[in-house]
């Protein structure tokens, strides 16, 4: 369903297969700040991907929350989530009382592939 990897502004960008645990993945996006894309398939009904981009942004005063500015379909929107859902593998869009989850991926730079 996701590719094994991807290519952003000419650097190249490998899956995080590894299951990281809530405090590892915070204490990872602390440390590659800039260096951590998500995708997320947002279509799961039809044999169509639809796959959305996002650079994934977390600092310490976010506590265990996690910004994701959308560098793909709807550029420069953001999308705030919990780092519980990124750990668990999905993102949960909220709107009018409907609750979607989505299947999720992250993604580091190649050169810091080695740091997990």
């Amino acid at each position: 369903m996701f590719p094994e990897t991807i290519t952003i502004r000419k650097e190249t960008y490998e899956i995080i297969d590894e299951h990281l645990t809530e405090k590892q993945l915070k204490a990872f996006l602390r440390d590659n700040p800039y260096g951590v894309y998500a995708l997320v398939n947002e279509d799961l009904d039809n044999d169509d991907q639809m796959m959305t981009t996002f650079l994934v942004l977390h600092n310490g005063d976010f506590e265990d929350n996690v910004i994701l500015y959308d560098v793909s379909r709807q550029v420069h929107t953001t999308v705030t989530t919990e780092l519980y859902f990124l750990a668990k593998g999905y993102v949960e869009f909220i709107d009018v009382g409907k609750v979607d989850r989505y299947p999720i991926k992250l993604y580091k730079r190649k050169d810091i592939y080695e740091n997990i």
